[in-house]
């Protein structure tokens, strides 16, 4: 869980205390290449946390498969439409490579949000980042061509 403490640690500057806490609540998961943590259709009702591996988001249009975006090891994310409107999600979460994913549920996340500062920190970081990443995105489909994409893809 090297990572993931590492990550928490560098987005809420946190205590051991509230550390502990944190990682009492969540699950570890095994991915083999390939597993699924989400289906497009199913309501995602959980946050991720990347130990070791890779995961995709991506999407299906036309039978063409569209990744949004891609987590390795010390990433925190969720599927924030599907999560926090309870709506059928419109992406799916794949391993692409064999992965150790915690998680911890939107029932337990929020009852840890309402005990703990720091957790509320990091889940509103979560967020800022996605936003970052969505913003950077938009302005990168209107402006760049798409082998300067990939490069910024790459190079993040």
């Amino acid at each position: 869980m090297n990572h993931i403490i590492k990550s928490i640690k560098e987005l809420t500057k946190c205590n051991d205390i509230d550390l502990q806490k944190i990682q009492t609540a969540l699950a570890r998961r095994r991915l083999k290449k390939n597993d699924f943590l989400l289906k497009s259709g199913q309501v995602c009702r959980q946050y991720y946390f990347v130990e070791s591996g890779t995961v995709r988001l991506f999407y299906t249009k036309s039978q063409i498969e569209y990744t949004v975006w891609m987590g390795t090891a010390g990433e925190v994310f969720t599927n924030l439409e599907s999560y926090l409107d309870a709506s059928p999600s419109r992406i799916n979460i794949q391993a692409i490579e064999p992965s150790v994913i915690y998680t911890i549920t939107k029932k337990e996340s929020d009852q840890l949000a309402r005990e703990l500062n720091t957790y509320n920190t990091l889940l509103r970081r979560t967020v800022e980042m996605a936003f970052i990443g969505l913003s950077k995105n938009v302005m990168s489909f209107q402006s760049d061509g798409a082998l300067e994409r990939y490069q910024r893809v790459v190079n993040e």
